[in-house]
């Protein structure tokens, strides 16, 4: 007997790593089995019929897309005015803006101005070859407009990561704004359509839409900051308390809000076709209010040819 036949008779039947070697056999033996079935060769096994792909439908954008657009923005630039018209908020005394007096009548002469702009967007559409947009701009509405009333007037519910977000602390001054930031956005949104408009009777008669956004716009920021006609001379109508913030937050009280710049009448030289940006609402909290941009039409809210409205 040799001493390598001493070795393989005295070495244990099934050691540790013997177990671990027979399992991963098995395995492999299992998956050699299931490839082995009969199924034939190149077929994928599927559980029902799956539907086809959808086709895109293709993305036009002409004249007739963007007076579309601006006819439902301007549609859901009315139909905010009438909302806050009719919750009676512009006729409350505000406590930020104690001097601002009541705003009704003046926002309903730019809820008229922004229902004509439509009708007039709409008959240039017609005349471009497409169709009427009677409705809002969806896109505006449900990421804009909508979640700044559901803020201001409901503010946010508890959830398992943040406490509840009560409703505003003063709907009067988050509304003007709003007023302002809607005038801002539509003075842009016509500036930015002059350039694309192939026909000169449509690129006209929006700089004369523009025109009286800006206008508009101009006399709000008056309205909320009297003497506030360039930058520079606003400030926040709540003070920036960035250094009381963090000592707030050490004490455990609760943290300032968000600042809220007071807007000017003449923000630059020339019109603006930046983004305008609104914060309002209560803060959370960490003393964070809402904060919302306002831009020009782009892909995302172009009112194409295959859209209806909802």
């Amino acid at each position: 007997m040799t001493n390598e036949d001493i070795q393989i008779t005295d070495k244990p039947g099934i050691d540790r790593r013997g177990l671990f070697r027979l399992g991963g056999l098995t395995a492999a033996a299992l998956a050699i089995a299931a490839c082995s079935d009969n199924t034939e060769a190149g077929t994928v096994g599927r559980v029902g019929e799956g539907g086809t792909t959808p086709a895109l439908e293709d993305p036009v954008v002409n004249d007739g897309v963007f007076l579309r657009t601006m006819a439902g923005i301007s549609t859901s630039i009315a139909n905010a005015y009438g909302h806050i018209l009719d919750g009676g908020f512009l006729a409350k005394a505000s406590e930020t803006l104690p001097d601002l007096g009541d705003q009704t009548e003046l926002v309903k002469l730019f809820q008229e101005h922004h229902t004509t702009a439509a009708d007039t967007f709409n008959a240039l559409a017609l005349e471009a070859g497409a169709e009427a947009w009677t409705c809002g701009n969806t896109r505006l509405d449900a990421a804009s407009i909508n979640p700044i009333f559901d803020r201001v007037e409901n503010g946010v519910p508890a959830t398992d990561s943040s406490k509840v977000i009560g409703p505003s602390d003063d709907p009067t001054r988050d509304y003007i704004n709003l007023v302002h930031s809607l005038e801002s956005m539509s003075a842009s949104s016509c500036q930015a359509l002059v350039p694309v408009l192939s026909g000169a009777a449509m690129r006209f008669t929006a700089m004369q839409i523009g025109v009286r956004s800006a206008r508009q716009a101009a006399l709000v920021a008056l309205r909320i900051f009297p003497g506030g006609y360039l930058p520079g001379l606003a400030d926040s109508t709540v003070a920036d308390n960035s250094s009381a913030t963090t000592t707030a937050a050490a004490d455990g009280a609760t943290p300032a809000p968000t600042a809220i710049p007071q807007p000017v009448a003449l923000p630059s030289r020339y019109g603006l076709l930046s983004p305008t940006t609104f914060i309002g609402g209560a803060g959370d909290e960490n003393g964070v209010r809402l904060k919302i941009n306002f831009e020009t039409p782009s892909l995302n809210s172009f009112t194409y040819p295959f859209y209806a409205c909802p």
